[in-house]
């Protein structure tokens, strides 16, 4: 059997379910192949954006127009992560997951960086979809060109994913 074909066949009776009118049955028959093709899937970061303030929650954050700031200016960062590891453990769900960053200047040289620099780890009653990074830099540089790279590993998984932000110091 190929790869997904559990989840083809999860599917097919959930369409027999909903053509026989049981919405239900076949809902929590869908719940399941999401959480099993959400943990086969590969770790993503569809969105990745330097932002006006901290972000309150997924999805509520406004975007900063520039990617330049002034010496001593804390630079906000929102990122969505898609496909980490839910692992089930009889009635909870396990998710854990590390995040690291690099510096680097214009020229690529690697200026500093933390790994780990934090740890995101969560137990909950139910498979949680809408993860979002919440992480605030303050680097002392001096004014130029710079990238920063964040790098998430997914503890549950042989997952990682990264982006790089670029920005100017003045």
């Amino acid at each position: 059997m190929g790869e997904g074909s559990e989840e083809a066949g999860r599917l097919k009776e959930a369409a027999s379910l909903l053509e026989g009118g049981k919405v239900a049955e076949a809902r929590e028959i869908l719940d399941e192949v999401r959480l099993s093709l959400w943990n086969k899937a590969p770790l993503e970061c569809p969105v990745a954006v330097f932002v006006e303030e901290e972000p309150e929650s997924f999805g509520v954050y406004r975007t900063r127009p520039s990617r330049v700031f002034a010496s001593g200016e804390t630079m906000h960062v929102y990122a969505e992560l898609q496909n980490y590891t839910i692992l089930q453990d009889e009635e909870v769900y396990h998710i854990f997951l590390t995040v690291s960053y690099n510096v680097y200047d214009s020229e690529g040289n690697h200026l500093g960086g933390e790994n780990p620099w934090e740890n995101f780890r969560f137990i909950t009653q139910r498979p949680v979809y809408e993860f979002f990074l919440r992480l605030s830099f303050d680097f002392d540089l001096e004014p130029g060109e710079y990238t920063l790279e964040v790098i998430v590993k997914d503890r549950l998984a042989e997952k990682e994913t990264s982006f790089q932000l670029p920005f100017k110091r003045l």
